[in-house]
């Protein structure tokens, strides 16, 4: 998927994570590549890993991934304009 407006990343992001299929992963990046915020989804969960200004890994369930991805693209990308959004199956 190419380049994305941060102000509809949110909505976006949500809209993806509800209709991914288990065993696929959302990943995000900054236009510098710098901070990636990967989140795989297994099952009913969802795991989030941050590699940027926090280098930490949550699981979140399907009801909270949606306040912990608008909190987590705040820290991550607070002045960037574009972010980088695609989606890939989990290759094991």
């Amino acid at each position: 998927m190419p380049w994305m407006p941060i102000r509809s990343i949110d909505k976006h992001v949500h809209t993806m994570l509800a209709k991914m299929d288990s065993n696929h992963m959302l990943i995000i990046k900054s236009f510098k590549k710098d901070r990636i915020v990967t989140v795989k989804k297994t099952g009913e969960k969802f795991t989030v890993i941050e590699e940027g200004f926090r280098n930490q890994s949550i699981d979140v369930d399907e009801k909270d991934i949606k306040k912990a991805m608008k909190d987590i693209l705040e820290l991550e990308y607070p002045r960037s304009h574009q972010v980088m959004v695609t989606e890939q199956e989990i290759k094991h």
